[in-house]
């Protein structure tokens, strides 16, 4: 295939599309407040991406970035094409995001994994925007996905880190969830 036609899809199912959400998004009832035609789907994982904050008008929030040793997990949203324009407009698509796809594979929700892979879309915050600090309530609601979904913890303060440094984001954690275990 040609470079330029890399990543290029030729066709998309009018009925259905596929989500991922690796921020705020996490968290089931704000993508149905955002999203009301949208379900859970199933999770996967990005391999080749890492999660970090970058700066927007309103503060620091969630993107992923290529880095060939990390991973990024995420759940799938099933929605409808509104549910995608809606979205587009709530994300500030195409002023602060671009979107992706990627083909993935993906696990449903009692982690049996789904015999096909899908074409998924991501929003990605543009690269030419500056790393920064989250708020304490925006981190939470990242806390609360990884939580719900039993995601591992170890990328979501590796993005802290790397976003505002190792020494601050450490500071940031304890100051925010108290001693943290060495």
């Amino acid at each position: 295939m040609s470079d330029c036609l890399k990543g290029f899809k030729l066709y998309r199912d009018a009925a259905d599309v596929f989500c991922i959400a690796y921020g705020s998004n996490l968290v089931e009832r704000r993508m149905k407040e955002r999203c009301p035609g949208s379900s859970v789907y199933g999770t996967s994982e990005i391999h080749g991406y890492r999660l970090l904050f970058k700066q927007s008008l309103t503060g620091a929030y969630a993107t992923i970035e290529q880095d060939a040793n990390s991973k990024v997990p995420v759940v799938i949203y099933k929605m409808t094409l509104a549910d995608e324009a809606k979205l587009d407009r709530f994300e500030g698509y195409p002023r602060y995001y671009r979107k992706q796809e990627f083909l993935l594979p993906i696990w449903n929700t009692s982690g049996k994994k789904r015999k096909n892979r899908r074409y998924c879309i991501a929003y990605i915050m543009h690269e030419d925007r500056l790393l920064g600090k989250p708020s304490k309530e925006y981190f939470s609601l990242l806390d609360e996905g990884y939580s719900h979904w039993g995601f591992d913890y170890e990328c979501l303060f590796r993005g802290l880190a790397s976003s505002i440094g190792a020494d601050e984001a450490k500071a940031w954690i304890e100051e925010t969830y108290g001693e943290v275990e060495k």
